[in-house]
């Protein structure tokens, strides 16, 4: 199926696209007003600013003074706040009163102006795209699910990685002759890399760690009494 700007997109299941042209912007959502009706909706949204800005000028705010200020404030705007949310809640109760005998009307084929007769075909693709936006949000949250699943596999499959490296490593420490057996030039040109680095991070290791034991010695503390500190200064491990 191709979309509105004549492309098709290929990487996307049928269902996909179909989802895709609902979506898309039809010139039938389109509503065209009169002036006379542009006017009435800018004056409705003029009233609605006005009577919010009416409802928090009329709110008793006290002075702020003296030592609550804070606690003052704290009132100030919970109760701005207040006014808001009751702005807000009649305002949209409104709003759906004024909406509800327009919609009824264009369902039901009882419309008489223009208007009116419009809303069935919007009515009728905003509950299509409501049922594509909930089977979309379905597909979302399972692949979020099966996301999360795979990350924990791949946890999982890490830590197994990091045992057998581990053992590997504890089987062959002391027996270097299996380098010898090695027929991949691409597998020994890694290794001979990874023994760089670690000797490189192990130099690395040995410089800080001795750094740190002349700081505790030349400190002053009582380093030979403390089990933490001595071990420090004493630590002598190549690990």
């Amino acid at each position: 199926m191709a979309t509105p700007h004549g492309s098709t997109r290929t990487h996307l299941l049928s269902n996909e696209q179909i989802l895709l042209s609902y979506a898309a912007d039809d010139v039938q959502d389109i509503v065209t007003l009169s002036e006379r009706e542009e006017l009435v909706l800018q004056l409705a949204r003029q009233v609605q600013e006005q009577q919010l800005e009416k409802a928090l000028l009329e709110q008793d705010l006290e002075s702020l003074s003296g030592d609550d200020v804070d606690e003052q404030l704290a009132i100030a705007e919970r109760e701005f706040l207040e006014a808001r949310a009751s702005y807000t809640v009649r305002s949209k109760a409104t709003r759906t009163v004024l909406m509800t005998d327009p919609i009824l009307k264009a369902v039901h084929s009882k419309a008489t102006i223009p208007p009116e007769r419009a809303l069935f075909h919007l009515v009728n693709r905003r509950d299509v795209l409501a049922l594509a936006q909930e089977n979309l949000s379905s597909a979302h949250d399972l692949i979020l699910k099966q996301l999360d699943e795979l990350k924990v596999a791949n946890l999982k499959i890490n830590q197994e990685n990091q045992e057998l490296v581990r053992e590997l490593l504890e089987l062959t420490k002391d027996d270097s002759s299996w380098r010898e057996r090695l027929e991949d030039t691409n597998l020994k040109s890694q290794l001979d890399q990874l023994e760089k680095e670690y000797r490189r991070s192990k130099a690395k290791w040995d410089t800080m760690k001795n750094i740190a034991s002349a700081i505790v010695v030349s400190s002053g503390l009582d380093w030979a009494n403390d089990d933490t500190l001595r071990a420090l200064v004493l630590d002598e491990s190549d690990d």
